[in-house]
Parts: structure tokens; sequence; C-alpha cells
């Protein structure tokens, strides 16, 4: 046998073998740092190369460079993204030419290493890896042979290495997975933990453990939403000096901003936020609706996040923001039906003020009516007898709703009730009624007063109009006139100019209609005042009537014009009616 054909024989045999053994390593592992280890040893040490690097792909097209021997990191960049591929070996020289700009710079890289040629791993028409190597130690060129024995072994490898990829994507696929399981039980916990208190401190307290706990952030601050604007309520940061006034820009926030290189603070607060070593600001959301910032500083170790411990942050946020916004809608609901509770109260109190049982005048019809509003009003009038003929009728309005204003009238009520008995001149009460008024009240709260004494015997009535609607006047056979003479309103002076009253004569049938502002500025739903007018022309039409129709017919009259409206302030009459014979 020729010898030369013995040593061929021998080496075929020769490398048979070590890819029969090299295909049972790598085919008995899953491991893929270890099959490209061994890829790699095996060519290099078959053909006495120091120079080799595996790359595998990762991604479309996308090649990382996964194990090198012989060839130091920083000389090679880890990943390259190749649109065409190679069916055999290829010398470096020769994919330099290559039309790809991605491919020449692949190749400039290579040949900066000190690689000579590279081998595709190839599966199913498919490049699945690289084999790069550079030159024998011997200086020699690589053969027919060397090239044989090369793709040979990425053939063999390529399988292997698709296995062990495939493995990897699953334990990787597996590993977030159970991250996923494990970031939805924490979810699940610390959601049901915030949202069985109403507590805020304690929300913020669970909050601050999630934040510390499962991402690593130890400097952080919420501002949440109050119903009228964004406020701090949990600052972990010190020193941090940043006005919530200039957040609110930041209000309508709907995706995460991570300050970096690539994306540097774009507006005044943001550079604000980031020069007070803010790296993450986070939208706080509840159904969808801004409720909140989340200000993140650097997380331990410096560490940025990635995209699924965002989602997992993201859904943090909102899970707090919820349980926040709850929490301040509770307060608020308890806040409301506790100052409902108040006003309910004080409206019992206040119509407890009002007469009960309204003094029999002999000869005279007195009828009277104060149906509130929504709220407690200041809206007052009295029946006082100061004699078997003699008798007090008040009417008055307070400026302004609520508790202010009926505490206000309780005064009034008490006032009258102190000086009415002293049976001083009406001017003169009138000017204590306003004195003690003035003193025991603000400058911005007033009351209008009508007021006057009825004497049954002499059928007289003589009054004083403090400011107030002055009353109409129905007289036989006069028009209907307005009740004006008088003064100022009470509380605005202590010493105001003297108060006038006018002494009136009551004939058989006539009748005296009081009210207060809540009849004539009452408003349809087309938002029409009632009017002067209006009310002058049916108090004219209700001659005839008794006082407690009069005071019907004024009442009726004002709901249907105002049907389909919210009454917006009280409605107070007071009628009084010399009886006809």
């Amino acid at each position: 046998m020729n010898p030369e054909n013995s040593n061929t024989a021998q080496d075929i045999i020769s490398d048979s073998a070590a890819l029969l053994e090299l295909s049972n390593v790598l085919n008995a592992s899953t491991d893929l740092d270890f099959i490209l280890g061994n890829i790699l040893l095996s060519c290099m040490g078959k053909l006495l190369v120091a120079r080799g690097v595996v790359l595998v792909e990762q991604g479309e097209r996308c090649y990382h460079i996964r194990s090198m021997k012989g060839v130091r990191e920083i000389e090679m960049q880890k990943e390259f993204t190749l649109e065409t591929g190679w069916e055999q070996v290829q010398h470096i020289a020769d994919i330099r030419a290559s039309e790809s700009a991605a491919v020449r710079e692949f190749a400039r890289c290579c040949a900066n290493c000190g690689l000579e040629i590279v081998i595709p791993m190839r599966l199913d028409e498919r490049m699945v890896g690289i084999i790069g190597l550079g030159g024998k130690i011997t200086g020699k060129e690589f053969e027919s042979a060397d090239r044989t024995f090369l793709e040979s072994v990425a053939a063999v490898a390529a399988t292997a290495v698709r296995s062990a990829l495939t493995i990897e994507e699953l334990r990787l696929v597996n590993r977030r997975l159970d991250t996923k399981v494990q970031e939805m039980n924490t979810l699940f916990e610390t959601s049901r933990e915030m949202n069985t208190t109403f507590d805020t401190d304690a929300i913020l307290r669970i909050f601050s453990y999630a934040l510390m706990g499962q991402l690593r952030v130890m400097r952080f601050a919420v501002f949440a939403w109050d119903g009228v604007k964004l406020r701090p309520v949990l600052v972990k940061i010190p020193d941090f000096a940043v006005d919530s006034d200039a957040l609110q820009s930041l209000m309508d926030l709907r995706e995460t901003i991570l300050f970096s290189d690539h994306r540097p603070p774009e507006n005044e607060i943001e550079r604000v936020l980031h020069d007070a070593g803010i790296h993450t600001v986070v939208p706080m959301l509840s159904q969808n609706q801004p409720r909140g910032i989340l200000c993140l500083g650097e997380r331990i170790g410096g560490a940025r996040f990635e995209s699924l411990e965002l989602e997992y942050l993201h859904a943090l946020a909102n899970i707090a923001s919820s349980a926040l916004e709850n929490a301040r809608l509770v307060k608020e609901t308890i806040e409301k039906q506790r100052i409902e509770k108040e006003l309910s109260v004080a409206k019992t109190i206040q119509k407890g003020l009002l007469p009960s049982d309204i003094p029999d005048a002999e000869g005279y019809e007195i009828a009277a009516i104060n149906e509130s509003s929504q709220q407690v009003g200041g809206d007052y009038y009295d029946v006082i007898a100061l004699s078997d003929h003699e008798y007090v009728l008040a009417i008055g309005d307070v400026s302004g709703k609520g508790i202010p204003a009926s505490l206000l009238m309780a005064n009034v009520q008490a006032a009258l009730r102190t000086i009415a008995p002293l049976r001083l001149p009406l001017p003169e009460a009138t000017a204590r009624i306003n004195a003690l008024i003035h003193n025991n009240t603000g400058i911005d709260k007033f009351i209008t007063f009508f007021w006057g004494i009825l004497d049954t015997r002499v059928h007289s009535f003589e009054y004083v109009n403090a400011g107030h609607n002055p009353p109409y006047l129905l007289h036989e056979g006069s028009p209907t006139r307005a009740l004006d003479t008088g003064g100022l309103i009470l509380g605005i002076m202590a010493t105001p100019p003297a108060y006038e009253s006018e002494l009136i004569s009551l004939g058989e049938g006539d009748t005296i209609v009081t009210y207060t502002d809540g009849v004539n500025e009452a408003m349809s739903k087309d938002m029409e005042e009632f009017s002067d007018e209006r009310l002058a022309e049916l108090i004219e039409e209700c001659r005839p009537l008794t006082a407690q129709n009069t005071l019907q017919r004024i009442r009726d009259d004002v709901l249907a014009f105002t049907e389909g409206a919210t009454q917006s302030d009280d409605i107070t009459m007071l009628v009084l009616r010399r009886k006809p014979v």
C-alpha cells in the first residue's frame, strides 16, 4: 500500500474517531458554555490554533460572542447583526469584500483579533452559530482536509448548540415565569394588605417595604393627589427640596421617565428632579386616571430596571395609588357624613328657635312658613305676645348660609326677645339690636331685618325696616305699597344714622306680606329670577284671600316657577291680615 494513501486513511479514521467522540461529548451535555468550550478545544487542538471564538444566535440574525480563547474581551465587540450567512468555511479576507456593511464590520473585528477563518454552524438552513479561528501556530495554511474537518465539527456542533440554546431559553423563560409568579404573589399580598385598611400611613408603610425589599430602592418620594393638587405624602430622600407646586406639570404623566445618557431631562421640572438625585419618575394611576407621582433614586448597586421589573413597579405604584385614593375618598365620605350630621342637628335646633305656635291675636290672622334649602340657613321670623293686645312680628335674613348664619340668627332672636319687652321706642330698640349684633359679628356678616308691633285694640302697626326686602301692604281702596321706612341693615355700623319708624292703621281685610329674598330671587331651571315685579303682581291678586291662603298661593307659585331647579335659598314668609267683619 502506498504510504501516502495509508497516512490519508489513518487521518480520516482519526478525524472520524475525534468527531464521534466530540459528538458524544456535546450531545451528553445541555450546558451551552461546556459545549462551546469543547468545540473550541477540539478545533484548536486538532489544528494547532492559538486563537478562537464562538458566536451563537440570540434573536433574529443577531450573533453574540459566548466563548473565546486566546482573544481578550477588549479586542472583540460582543454582538453582531448579520443579514447574510455562509454555507461553508470562509476566509476573513474573502468576507471583507462582502456587499453587507455589517458583514464587513464583522470581518474587520475578526481580523483585528487575529482570526483568519470563520466556520458557520448550520441547522435546517439556518446559521445557529459561528466558529472563528486564528492562524495555525506552525504558520501553515488551512488545507482542504482541515476545512472538511471544521465543517464536520460545525455540523456535529450545530445540533448540540441549538438544543442547548433551546434548553437555555426554556430555563430563562422558567426563571422569568418563576419571578413573575413570585411578583404576582407579592402584588396580591401587597394589594390585599393595602386594601384592608384606609389608614394612609399604613398604606405608605407597606408601599415603602415593597419598594425597598423587592426593588432595592432606598431613596424615594411619593406625591399624591388630594382632590386639589399634588402633595408630598412620603419622602425618603434627605434634603429633598422639590416644590410640590412645580410637580403639577407632571400630573398628566402616563409613561415612566428613566433618566439616562440617552434620555436626559427635557424640561425645568425634570432637571430639578434629576439634580435632586431622582433616576426614575413613575406615574401613579387609579382607574387609569393620574393620581400621583413616584420619584425613585438610584437602586442599590446602581442597577437599572429591566422590563419585567418596570412592569412590577408600574403595577405596584398603581395598587398603592388606588389604595391611597380609596383612603382619601373614604375620609372625605366620613367627613361629609359628619358635616351632614352636624347640619342636620343644626337644622333641627334652628327649627326649634322658630315659633312652634303662633299667638292668637284677636281679630287678626297670622300665618308663617320657613322651608329650608339644602343647608342650614339664616332666615328667621318670630311672633311674640307682649300683652293680650300687643304683638311683635319680625322677619330677618342673615348673610351667608350654614352653621355661622344659623348661630347669628339665634343671636338676633335672643336680642329681640331681650329688648322687645323693655317697651322702648321702636327706633331706639332697633339701634340697640344693631349694637348687639355689631359687637358680636365680623364686618363680613350682616342682617336684613323687619319688625313691628301690632296693637289689636287700636288696629295699628308700627314698624322699622332695617334694609330688608320691603313687605307689601294691601290696604282697602289703595294700591299695593311697600313698607320701606327704617334705616341701614343690622351689624354694618356700630352707630348708624338714626332709625325711623312708621305707624300705619289697618282696616278690615288689610294684609301685610313679609318675605325673605328666597322668594323674589328664586331661580327657575332656565336661570330666570322670580323677581319683585312678579311677586308684587301675585300679592295684588291675593287681596281677597286669608293670611294662610295668601301664603299658600305665593308658595305654590314660587315652587311651580322653580320646578326642576335646586332650591338655592330658604323660603320664609310671614303674613298678617285683619279679619273682615
